[in-house]
């Protein structure tokens, strides 16, 4: 095993020595090395000088199919020419600190493909992150509660209130410290799927909202008892589509599973590549960000006084508006075409695993047909250098993952990326059972 290892990251260090010097050098600069935990890999990140795409070439000249695709915000891939126009003819103008019409039709376009948008009202802001607060801030303004109910292991951003059940298990325990306990009674983590431990949550009456991230693994079932219950109790339904929104369907996750929350969160692909954040949903729960004129009290201690440099500022929208008028157009052919990628890249997880008689799935979201995040669920007694040897193989033969092992896929890969992907995925299925890193399927 160790001599698969250390053949590996010979073969790794040998492709990528700017690498290993750069990241010298940002070790004197950033904690790890690194901005982002996602780009925290063994043993060192690659750096990366260009972009075009479906590829991505590296700063000793190699050259990768790339499945960061800006950790999911580049559904068009990279430089796609209809979105750098935009982005160019914005760069005229870019932040005069006014309101323009160019906002108007970005909203007007999140009302259009955004179910929960329709009939309602959307507020930008600069990140998803940042959208997730305000979002629960509404929440607890409208319901007058102040407790958060979120699931195992889902992202919201970095905000301390819903960060504390990222990590786990133990879920809210660990990586919580800094956050203070008394923020951290105000949060229930609950696991997937259980509408009879939700309901029991529900009936103490405390609770302002729900926050599930569209890119999880729930059941369509147990997303419509959420809608059911909400209802039921009055409390605020927040879907985070910050990933899911304009991927799983050109209305998002919502449109997907057919369930309509109170207020939706937006993010990556709504700004087209640009910095983004949105809220969007029920005007009864969205104009506590409006003034009242001639209404003191209301402006003085009711609504909602923030402001944002970067709210709906010409960069940070002009190419997610192009993004949805491409969408709205072309829904017909994006999608399915899409759908058919993730459909073989499962395909070549299932058929490595087969070949190579080990015990791996392919697992992705959503459950029935993974269309983000999709890799390999190593089975049980699986050594905990797997993924790092998955990782190592495919990029050793010019395949890049987010996080080192997930897939997140654009929709205009080639057969030829798509077979060089299927290659790296049997190569490092191979390693991993000549290392006996994974154990045999069960007949």
């Amino acid at each position: 095993m160790s001599d698969l290892i250390k053949e590996l990251e010979r073969e790794y260090v040998e492709k990528h020595p700017g690498s290993k010097k750069l990241y010298e050098r940002a070790l004197r600069c950033f904690a790890s090395g690194v901005t982002h935990d996602a780009r925290y890999v063994k043993p060192f990140p690659i750096y990366m000088v260009k972009a075009d795409g479906t590829r991505k070439w590296d700063v000793d000249g190699n050259d990768y199919v790339d499945y960061v695709m800006g950790h999911g915000t580049l559904l068009f891939g990279y430089n796609d020419e209809r979105l750098t126009a935009a982005l160019k003819e914005a760069s005229a103008y870019a932040h005069m600190g006014s309101c323009t019409e160019l906002e108007i039709e970005w909203a007007e376009m999140v009302k259009k493909l955004v179910p929960c948008a329709r009939d309602g009202l959307v507020r930008a802001c600069a990140c998803g992150g940042e959208a997730i607060e305000m979002a629960t801030r509404l929440a607890r303004i409208y319901t007058g509660k102040d407790r958060v109910v979120i699931h195992e292991g889902c992202y919201h951003g970095k905000w301390e209130l819903i960060n504390v059940g990222r990590s786990g298990p133990p879920y809210g325990l660990c990586n919580v410290r800094g956050i203070p306990k008394a923020v951290r009674d105000l949060v229930t983590i609950l696991p997937y799927n259980n509408p009879d431990l939700l309901r029991k949550v529900f009936a103490k009456g405390d609770v302002a909202c729900i926050i599930l991230q569209g890119n999880a693994p729930y059941t369509k079932d147990y997303i419509k008892a959420i809608r059911e219950l909400t209802t039921e109790y009055g409390v605020v339904f927040i879907l985070d589509e910050v990933v899911s929104g304009f991927r799983y369907a050109a209305g998002g996750a919502q449109e997907y599973y057919g369930v309509t929350p109170d207020i939706a969160v937006l993010g990556k692909i709504v700004g087209g590549g640009a910095p983004i954040g949105a809220i969007c949903g029920d005007p009864e729960i969205m104009k506590y960000h409006g003034f009242r004129d001639g209404d003191d009290y209301w402006n003085r201690f009711v609504r909602i006084r923030v402001g944002g440099t970067w709210n709906a500022q010409p960069l940070s929208i002009s190419a997610g508006l192009e993004a949805m008028r491409i969408i709205d157009r072309e829904r017909d052919k994006i999608y399915p075409r899409l759908y058919e990628i993730c459909d073989r890249l499962t395909r070549y997880l299932e058929e490595a695993a087969e070949t190579s008689g080990i015990d791996v799935s392919a697992a992705g979201v959503p459950p029935e047909r993974p269309m983000v995040g999709i890799g390999p669920r190593f089975g049980s007694g699986a050594s905990p250098l797997a993924n790092y040897v998955y990782y190592l193989v495919l990029a050793n033969s010019g395949v890049h993952p987010f996080g080192g092992s997930r897939f997140i896929p654009c929709f205009k890969y080639t057969k030829e990326d798509l077979e060089r992907t299927g290659e790296a995925i049997h190569r490092s299925f191979e390693a991993l059972r000549k290392g006996n890193l994974v154990p045999p399927k069960k007949s």
